[in-house]
């Protein structure tokens, strides 16, 4: 069991402290790391607010992956030499354990300038626990797989939400995709094409730019894993569930052998966005189809839509070929 780290130093009154901290994730999964620090708690038993600040706020750590954050931290004023402050640095969701945090005050001198401390700290997570066995996975019992979802859920308090919509998005569009090859997708999408609901989705997504929206948050996502040693659909939010998900199971049920830990593809989000790229169209088309593959509510009035929709004109006889119908490039107002 490696040591847990601490913190042991001395300061005068208002001096400003930096702890450097180096994370190392020696679990089996991927993380949120977001550190907090308690406020300082004085040798006579006072309470003071430290002022922690921690830049980045959170980080994303794969396993065996390494990040660096910075947390600042102040020394009150007016605090008498000799006496001492405590207080103790988190790792929310991710174990009990603390990093002891102590702070000698010495005697303050308003003639020499206050510098900042630095202190470089080290630290594996999780703190005080053991190293996963060789071949092992923490998905293998009931009580770390209820570790591994209590950490994923504390850590969507502080994710960016639109990184989870994208690919949200994205997943229920790479359904619609596939539900478009089938003839049953192709009628539903030939006929809704022809209504006024899906011409005003279509002008909707153009217009507020959604596409590049969602191309931006993965590419976010993907790319701040990517950063961090991994690869980019490893780094996808939905990857990581997936695997907690699938890791619940004893045998790898993919390959059928009896591996300790379920093996899977990395999703192809990023690979789907780019294919479809800016175009609002089909983007609204195909979250069309992947939500009526996905809720039978939404499938039912999907249908009812596409019911009423207006029987294509035949063409006349003598008259050449028609252009095809441009959908943003229609002349009128979308009331009509």
């Amino acid at each position: 069991m490696p040591p847990v780290p601490r913190v042991d130093l001395e300061a005068r009154p208002g001096t400003a402290i930096a702890l450097r901290l180096k994370l190392a994730n020696r679990m089996m999964a991927a993380v949120l790391v977001r550190p907090s620090v308690d406020d300082w708690v004085a040798s006579d038993g006072d309470i003071l607010p430290s002022g922690a600040r921690v830049e980045p706020a959170y980080a994303y750590l794969l396993q065996g992956a390494e990040v660096r954050q910075t947390i600042s931290l102040r020394v009150p004023l007016h605090l008498e030499e000799g006496s001492r402050l405590t207080s103790a640095l988190r790792f929310p969701g991710i174990g009990n354990e603390i990093v002891p945090i102590s702070v000698a005050i010495l005697a303050g001198d308003d003639r020499v300038p206050r510098s900042a401390l630095e202190c470089p700290l080290e630290v594996s997570l999780p703190l005080g626990d053991e190293l996963p066995r060789a071949g092992g996975d923490e998905f293998g019992s009931a009580a770390q797989a209820s570790y591994s979802l209590v950490a994923g859920l504390a850590g969507l308090d502080m994710l960016p939400a639109r990184w989870l919509v994208a690919e949200l998005l994205a997943a229920i569009g790479q359904v619609g995709e596939a539900r478009a090859e089938t003839d049953e997708g192709r009628t539903l999408l030939e006929r809704l094409g022809r209504t006024r609901f899906f011409k005003n989705g279509v002008v909707a997504f153009a217009s507020s730019q959604a596409p590049r929206w969602i191309l931006s948050g993965l590419s976010a996502t993907s790319g701040l894993h990517a950063a961090m040693g991994g690869t980019m659909g490893q780094g996808q939010l939905l990857y990581i569930w997936e695997r907690w998900l699938l890791g619940l199971a004893d045998i790898d049920i993919e390959r059928g052998d009896a591996a300790a830990e379920v093996r899977m593809s990395e999703g192809q989000l990023q690979a789907f966005a780019a294919s479809v790229g800016t175009q609002a169209d089909r983007w609204f088309a195909d979250l069309l189809l992947g939500l009526a593959a996905l809720s039978p509510r939404i499938a039912r009035v999907l249908d009812e839509i596409a019911a009423r929709a207006p029987e294509p004109p035949a063409p006349p006889d003598e008259a050449p070929d028609a252009p095809p119908d441009d959908v943003l490039g229609e002349d009128g107002s979308l009331g009509r």
